[in-house]
């Protein structure tokens, strides 16, 4: 959790110090807090830096002053000197759930350090059994998306469930999800809207939000649009990112509101202030478009890479689609990078798109056709469609495997619908192709 909470939930047992020897170093490190919550970080890290090196004070406390300059750094998204931090601070003080808790963190979602999502859940087991709530949330919700470790919603609740019985909301929110599509094949909307109604009494704004996505889709009733418009109005005004996001859409496209471009923009702005990637997206269609903005290529684009690197699959795509436009070597590097990070997520139409440019791109440099082959097998096994078998036929043919090639493509003619004869004639190009022996270059 990114907030200031961590400084003040500093585990106990910390190694004391005469006062009177270690006087300043205490006194700068308080300081130094007060600085951090005034956002004043690199002022902050001027004050610990005495700390840091004063031999009179005790480990318990030259951990602290690591951790907090850890957090000053990760504050300034400095993530590499943040890791330094926080791996210095646990030299001094093993075991700290405050500094393995944010330490998994980095680990999880590879700031500052190669994402290691194994490493992380370690940490968190580590800090969740030392009786640390954010970390029994974060692992609780590691169980729940099964990130670092098997999916598990009996263990997802079970870590959910103490820090939601201890009064957390954002806990109760997660919680109740395990009850819901898709992270559970038995869905309990009873159970889901229970606790999403504890946790919007406590103040999570984002219960407000799923209540609304529930009551929009009839889960566990009828559905109702007005009602479900009313949550996340008041969720948005609560300051939920989801909702805000959900908001921008309805308004940009008239759906249940009278449509608003100007209201979408101001929404979409308010949920990319809190890093939401939808709120990313949907400055990067509005500037794309110059919809309520002065249209721009390049704006849209930033606004695209930034919710590409939070994840978002189809800013990812949109990314590579944009490489591949540019029909040269470096814009067909480009689609690489980001078709690969899409086709890490399981996306199918990535696992296709990267199979196909690794198969048949002109360019030695890009082309893996043992690479193309695993991902196209991967795709198809999803989805046997004519598309993704011509993709797995130019990859049988990149490896020399003609025969299977060959065998794939009529597959893939089979399967083109009736009627459509352009479909049919780019396979049968294709498959002319393979029947003498020569693999696909686009």
């Amino acid at each position: 959790m990114r907030t200031l909470t961590l400084f003040f939930i500093w585990a106990a047992a910390l190694v004391s110090t005469p006062a009177a020897l270690a006087l300043d170093s205490r006194a700068n490190i308080e300081r130094a807090v007060e600085l951090i919550e005034a956002g004043q970080h690199a002022l902050a890290r001027a004050y610990l830096e005495p700390a840091l090196i004063d031999p009179r004070i005790g480990p318990g406390e030259r951990s602290r002053a690591y951790y907090l300059r850890g957090y000053s750094f990760f504050a300034q998204q400095l993530f590499v000197s943040a890791v330094k931090d926080y791996n210095h601070a646990l030299e001094f003080h093993p075991g700290n759930p405050v500094v393995q808790t944010a330490l998994a963190q980095m680990h999880l979602e590879g700031l500052g350090v190669p994402a290691s999502p194994r490493l992380a859940v370690m940490l968190l087991e580590e800090a969740a059994e030392a009786g640390h709530d954010p970390a029994r949330m974060r692992l609780g919700i590691a169980y729940l998306r099964g990130t670092g470790v098997p999916k598990d919603i009996a263990a997802a609740r079970h870590w959910l469930g103490v820090s939601a019985e201890d009064g957390s909301a954002p806990a109760m929110t997660y919680l109740a999800q395990s009850y819901r599509d898709p992270f559970t094949d038995q869905p309990d909307p009873a159970e889901a809207r229970r606790w999403l109604t504890r946790a919007a009494a406590g103040g999570e704004a984002d219960a407000l939000a799923y209540l609304g996505f529930m009551t929009e889709a009839g889960e566990g009733g009828e559905a109702d649009a007005a009602a479900a418009l009313d949550y996340f109005q008041r969720a948005a005004a609560g300051g939920s990112a989801v909702a805000q996001a959900k908001l921008g859409h309805a308004y940009l496209t008239g759906a249940g509101v009278e449509k608003d471009p100007a209201r979408a923009l101001a929404l979409f702005q308010q949920a990319a202030e809190q890093g939401h990637p939808t709120g990313f997206m949907g400055l990067a269609y509005l500037y794309e478009t110059g919809t309520a903005v002065e249209e721009s290529r390049e704006r849209a684009l930033a606004w695209y890479e930034r919710a590409a690197l939070a994840g978002q699959v189809d800013a990812q795509l949109r990314l590579a689609y944009d490489g591949l436009r540019q029909n040269d070597l470096a814009g067909q590097q480009q689609a690489g990078r980001w078709l690969a990070r899409a086709a890490a997520q399981n996306h199918p139409q990535a696992l296709n798109d990267y199979a196909w440019l690794l198969a048949t791109s002109p360019f030695d440099g890009v082309r893996n056709g043992q690479q193309a082959l695993t991902l196209a097998l991967q795709a198809v096994d999803r989805r046997r469609v004519p598309a993704y078998l011509d993709t797995l036929a130019a990859a049988y043919a990149e490896t020399g495997k003609f025969q299977q090639a060959v065998e794939t493509q009529r597959e893939a003619l089979a399967l083109v619908p009736e009627g459509n004869a352009e479909l049919a004639a780019e396979l049968e190009t294709h498959l002319a192709a393979f029947e003498a022996g020569k693999p696909w270059r686009e």
